[in-house]
């Protein structure tokens, strides 16, 4: 993979030329899981496959999986969801299948098949063959799932979960994915607050701002969490913001930046932040993406940056 990695920027102008997919949407809740995804479960303690207890790859939602030794892993062997035992069989099995339900979906937006997936996804991670999952109360019902780059947390008690279960469950995986095609070592996100969440949005099918309301929000400004404004309304307007991108260059682009921050991140020498706070990884593999805006125009992150409004208005 690595090698391949090293040819990548060549290959870039054959690669994007021409490449769009449609966005694909969440699927709403069912408490119908009596077709749920077939598996078994297993015991660490006889195994051996105990959940991670690196602080590299968890979230502190995660954290609360790693004395549990009960697990359910899909038949696929895609898919491990670890757990109290307290919580019932049906909560293991309906959030394996959830995840399973939805990761083919997330990933075809990204242009990649599973195996493909696996073959580019973080070298550090313990499991690089599967999706895990973590059934934890700390996730509270209103935010239902989370994401880090080895997991995805999920409330437990199938039965409170929202009616919009589904899109949820993608847009996590969205950032599951991200993740894990964006950092090879990297402690910390690489991606920008609002390329992330846009991103994610945009894989699950949520609203996004139209492109005549640009001037009510900066979503480029939002470089981490700690710069977002109140807004709710912000995360459409992550939306319009990543769509901009994706519409112009294709999804299959947008995966190829992707593959660039983590092939930064590898051979380091972009470390830290810039003076608006995006990673120097992110803003080196944008510039080297060989993006252009919706005229076919070259464009660079400062670009983008700096006339974001001008070109929103000049595209509609």
């Amino acid at each position: 993979m690595r090698a391949c990695k090293g040819a990548l920027l060549a290959l870039i102008p054959v690669i994007l030329a021409g490449c769009k997919v449609s966005v694909s949407s969440g699927h709403d809740h069912s408490d119908d899981y009596s077709h749920s995804t077939p598996g078994f479960f297993f015991d660490a303690r006889d195994t051996g496959d105990h959940f991670p207890d690196s602080d590299w790859d968890l979230d502190t939602h995660a954290e609360a999986c790693i004395d549990e030794p009960l697990y359910f892993e899909s038949d696929s062997g895609r898919v491990r969801v670890y757990g109290s035992p307290a919580y019932s069989e049906t909560d293991f099995r309906a959030a394996a299948t959830e995840l399973e339900r939805h990761i083919d979906g997330v990933l075809g937006h990204y242009q990649l098949r599973w195996q493909e997936f696996v073959e580019d996804r973080s070298a550090a991670v313990p499991y690089p063959h599967q999706i895990l999952g973590c059934l934890t109360e700390s996730v509270l019902p209103d935010d239902f799932a989370e994401a880090s780059v080895s997991a995805v947390s999920i409330s437990p008690h199938h039965r409170q979960w929202p009616y919009k279960t589904g899109q949820i469950i993608s847009h996590q995986l969205s950032h599951f994915v991200q993740e894990n095609l964006s950092r090879y070592d990297a402690r910390h996100p690489l991606l920008p607050y609002w390329f992330a969440e846009g991103q994610a949005a945009v894989v699950a099918g949520e609203p996004m701002a139209s492109p005549y309301q640009h001037y009510d929000y900066d979503p480029l400004d939002d470089a981490t969490l700690l710069d977002a404004g109140p807004a709710d309304y912000r995360f459409e307007h992550y939306a319009l913001a990543y769509r901009y991108l994706e519409d112009a260059n294709g999804a299959l682009a947008m995966t190829i930046l992707l593959d660039l921050i983590q092939l930064i991140d590898w051979e380091d020498g972009f470390e830290g932040h810039t003076d608006t706070g995006e990673t120097w990884a992110f803003v080196e593999a944008f510039n080297a993406a060989g993006l252009v805006d919706h005229r076919n125009q070259a464009l660079t992150w400062q670009r983008y940056k700096t006339d974001y409004h001008y070109l929103l208005s000049h595209s509609y």
